[in-house]
């Protein structure tokens, strides 16, 4: 499918970035780019308690679960050729598989493509992340509305249409590996024109619907962007809203989040944003699972150039280890063919074969997969130490976004695994490790 609505729903982004700003400060020198290496390497020892140890300890998280394949999430603009890589979960949009392109005239339903997709996931041990909007333009209140997808796209739909074809694909996909969705950016204009009430109330419309199918599809909030002043605004009324005198996180199972930090932002600084729309959340006592739905780098709205190598396999590592140290379900990267308008890629122009940072993906999952992820914390210098518990043993994953480190590694560390062309374990022959941005995981018996 043609990538020139996604462009021109970034172009809009664009234009509301000149006036806004992110909500969580940031600390100087703690976004993108290649930082400056500190002028001396300080030593450091890194714990996961708040003693300082030169070996540390771990701490048993009790509430955390070991990684399953599902959280590695991704986007892929034609599915059928499948990514070359381990994919637990396949979010489809911008993959020619939206409601107005499956419902081709009123109660006429082509679903030969998304036939194909869910039986391709379904060969390689994904699931499908189904995205249940846009509107057709037959169905649409406001078929003038303003719409990246086509005329009416983003309107609010009658409501009959919208509960016979949730019906349909509800029917059509029970008891297979299809998660529904309720919309894609809702608190964006062009993918979504009606307000947070409209959308609270076309959300338990599809609850009711999914009630009566068996089993019953898991049913994930509408996505919703975080970056700016507005749309985190706009998250806060969805989530107060209550439809029929009951509070609208009564009608999904997941809540959906869009991670995307500023344009020069860092996995680092979207963590801010998710700690950010945590408060609001808990404002509204919603405590469903979180999914990051979207997230990559570099979003300005424009064509961007990729940044430079090692930045983008260190985007993608450390994108995975935060999501899941902060206890968010699932990540969906965004995408694995992606090219143009974000600054880090999976696959080269051909969207097959695979970048550093794509081998990055792969690598991460090696590390996370099966595993628990204990912690994620930070010392004096901002270096990171990620503790994951596995049935061998212990992996410490390092880096320090900014600064070049030495950190003093545990007495029982056995060998290391660096991010690159040919990630592999590498003996000890010592107890200190110089880091940088890269993360690099250290293996231990203890």
């Amino acid at each position: 499918m043609p990538l020139a609505p996604r462009l021109l729903a970034a172009l809009v982004l664009t234009l509301v970035l000149t006036s806004c700003s992110l909500f969580v400060p940031e600390e100087s020198g703690s976004r993108g780019g290649k930082s400056p290496r500190a002028t001396s390497t300080p030593t450091v020892s890194l714990t996961t308690s708040a003693s300082a140890s030169p070996s540390p300890a771990v701490v048993v998280d009790p509430s955390a679960t070991p990684v399953p394949p599902e959280f590695f999430g991704v986007h892929d603009h034609d599915p059928l050729s499948w990514p070359n890589a381990p994919v637990g979960s396949l979010r489809a949009w911008d993959s020619g598989v939206t409601w107005r392109l499956i419902e081709t005239s009123p109660g006429s339903f082509d679903f030969s493509l998304l036939d194909a997709t869910v039986e391709r996931a379904e060969a390689n041990g994904s699931d499908v992340l189904l995205v249940l909007g846009q509107t057709p333009e037959f169905h649409a209140k406001d078929p003038a509305a303003e719409s990246f997808y086509g005329a009416g796209a983003s309107s609010p739909p009658r409501l009959a249409a919208w509960e016979r074809y949730v019906r349909e694909v509800a029917e059509r996909y029970a008891g297979r590996p299809v998660v529904l969705q309720v919309w894609n950016e809702a608190n964006v204009a062009g993918f979504w024109s009606g307000t947070p009430a409209q959308m609270a109330r076309l959300t338990k419309a599809a609850y009711d619907v999914l009630e009566t199918v068996s089993p019953r599809p898991t049913l994930v909030a509408p996505a919703l962007v975080t970056r700016l002043i507005g749309q985190r605004a706009w998250i806060d009324d969805f989530w107060a809203q209550q439809v029929d005198g009951k509070p609208v996180s009564d009608f999904v199972d997941v809540v959906s989040l869009q991670l995307y930090p500023e344009a020069d932002g860092t996995p680092e600084s979207s963590m801010e944003l998710l700690a950010a729309i945590r408060v609001v959340l808990e404002r509204h006592g919603v405590t469903k699972p979180i999914w990051n739905t979207e997230v990559n780098y570099g979003l300005t709205g424009l064509p961007v150039s990729p940044t430079n190598t090692k930045q983008q396999a260190a985007n993608v590592a450390r994108t995975y280890l935060l999501n899941a140290a902060n206890r968010v379900e699932r990540v969906y990267w965004y995408g694995w063919d992606q090219q143009q308008i974000v600054d880090t890629l999976l696959t080269y122009a051909d969207g097959i074969t695979v970048t550093p940072a794509g081998r990055a993906f792969r690598t991460v999952q090696r590390w996370m997969a099966g595993a628990t992820v204990q912690s994620c914390n930070t010392d004096t210098f901002g270096t990171y130490l990620c503790t994951l518990t596995y049935d061998g043993g212990v992996r410490r994953i390092y880096w320090n976004p900014t600064v070049e480190v030495s950190v003093e590694l545990p007495s029982g560390a056995t060998s290391l695994q660096r991010l690159g062309s040919n990630a592999r374990n590498e003996p000890l022959s010592r107890q200190d490790l110089t880091v940088w941005q890269i993360p690099v995981m250290v293996d231990s018996s203890t």
